[in-house]
């Protein structure tokens, strides 16, 4: 049996397992809040217990009952915190959305821009540039990860994101508020020059490049609204306040009576329902706190200087003429396959799947039954004379209904997939040589090497469809013959 962590967590890089190091990290965290209000509750369980005299332990179950009647109506810790969260996780996905993702842009400008020569080329990847430009004119405004990576107009003009002339252009702007608008009217002129010379077809093409340009810059500015009007303070402090107040309350409110004429049904030392509650509502606030600022420099944020460069490295190689060729059309791998059976791995195909089918499409309610009369409805058949009510009537036949419903029974029950699966498993142990062996786009008839083909995508069928083959010899994968290691040898002799 698989570990639980081999079975639930992967890992892509060193960087994923080091982000989920630090999420265990912060659960330590909670934990280590947990044992020292663990500690303290049961240094005050001992002074009640075993240091103060009857009369003063009167007074503390006093206190203990008066904290604990209705805390939880006094304080609806569930409602404030599950409401506040759920504000700050939305919030969280509003600024990820609009940090401006640049790859539906790219696939306009490489499709609807034609030409190969060297105008268009630099004008495709000047595009990609300016949006680049404009989403790194807005972060390093409004995070400071940006804001150190780009101190100054300099190193962004060094960092090859903008010319020394656009970045005069870019100072002589009188716009005292921002000018992150400059980079994208610029795209906008360029996409409007492009329509002029032809190199975009219509003004319907045009417009579907202007609208995604504009897409991007109202996700730029969705940002700067969130960094001018970000979260009030009072309102995570009000949170942060009740959620400590609570269970410092919870201190003596939990505490078990063991005296008095009212003592508590069960004496456990520990409440374990509360240290539960704390686990989750702290729990549930670390999170809060983790996404209140998702464009700062803690390891949970956004990584904004990574989006800077993803967009411009998959723009560029998005509106290269020659990274997008489009393959030779041939046909595909099922061309000519009536029952279509897609590939899984031997483990992955001991997974259950549950088709798209109707809960009741398999239930054969005219089983015991040779025909039915149709009839219609009590309602109708009460404005109908007699002979008009004849008329309507219609026996059905369904004995072939029963047979074929039977047939297909019976041969799920005989094939059924684990049966089927099984079957296949032990086949590919004792057939493995006879096996069609793939490696490096080409098949093979066996893991000798014999060959059966060069190119995977050619088909059998293109004989018959008339179509051109660089190779003859080349034929269907699932019409391969395959032959024993001495029959082979029998018929190359031949």
């Amino acid at each position: 049996m698989q570990n639980t962590p081999t079975r639930f967590l992967c890992f892509k890089d060193n960087n994923s397992f080091e982000k989920v190091n630090r999420k265990r990290i912060c659960f330590q965290a909670v934990f280590g809040q947990l044992a020292v209000w663990t500690a303290v509750f049961l240094l005050i369980s001992c002074v009640y217990r075993y240091i103060l005299s009857p009369a003063q332990q009167d007074v503390f179950e006093q206190l203990v009952r008066y904290f604990d009647n209705k805390l939880d109506a006094n304080i609806p810790l569930t409602f404030l915190l599950g409401f506040f969260v759920s504000f700050v996780v939305a919030r969280w996905g509003s600024i990820l959305n609009g940090i401006g993702w640049i790859d539906d842009a790219s696939l306009l400008f490489a499709t609807y821009i034609r030409g190969a020569d060297e105008e268009t080329r630099v004008i495709r990847r000047n595009l990609v540039r300016y949006l680049v430009l404009s989403q790194a004119l807005v972060l390093r405004d409004i995070s400071m990860q940006v804001r150190k990576r780009f101190p100054t107009m300099d190193t962004l003009a060094a960092s090859g994101l903008m010319t020394h002339e656009e970045m005069d252009i870019l100072d002589h702007i009188k716009d005292p508020y921002s000018r992150y608008w400059t980079s994208i009217q610029w795209s906008l002129n360029l996409v409007y020059e492009c329509q002029k010379k032809g190199k975009v077809e219509s003004y319907y093409l045009m417009n579907k490049i202007v609208d995604e340009i504009g897409k991007f810059r109202h996700g730029l500015a969705s940002l700067l609204k969130y960094d001018w009007v970000p979260v009030p303070l009072v309102y995570p402090q009000v949170i942060f306040l009740a959620v400590r107040i609570y269970f410092m309350i919870c201190l003596i409110g939990r505490q078990f009576i063991v005296t008095g004429s009212n003592p508590s049904g069960i004496d456990l030392w520990l409440p374990i329902t509360t240290m539960v509650q704390f686990l989750v509502y702290m729990g549930w606030m670390k999170v809060a706190e983790a996404l209140l600022n998702p464009l700062g420099e803690d390891d949970d944020d956004l990584e904004c200087n990574y989006i800077i460069d993803k967009n411009l490295i998959t723009g560029y190689s998005m509106v290269e003429e020659h990274m997008a060729k489009t393959p030779a059309q041939k046909k595909d791998e099922f061309w000519g396959i009536d029952k279509i059976a897609p590939l899984y791995s031997m483990e992955s195909a001991e997974r259950s799947v549950h088709p798209l089918v109707g809960s009741a499409s398999k239930i054969n309610l005219v089983k015991n039954k040779k025909e039915i009369v149709m009839t219609p409805h009590k309602n109708k058949l009460s404005e109908l004379d007699p002979s008009e009510q004849k008329t309507y009537l219609r026996r059905v036949n369904v004995s072939d209904h029963n047979a074929k419903h039977a047939k297909q029974r019976g041969l799920e029950r005989a094939n059924s997939p684990d049966k089927c699966l099984s079957k296949m498993r032990s086949r590919s142990k004792s057939e493995l040589q006879y096996i069609q062996f793939y490696e490096n786009g080409k098949f093979r008839t066996s893991a000798n090497g014999s060959q059966n083909g060069t190119d995977l995508w050619t088909r059998a069928g293109d004989i018959e469809m008339n179509v051109s083959t660089s190779n003859p010899n080349q034929v269907h994968p699932h019409s391969i013959t395959v032959y024993p290691p001495d029959e082979q040898q029998i018929t190359s002799r031949h």
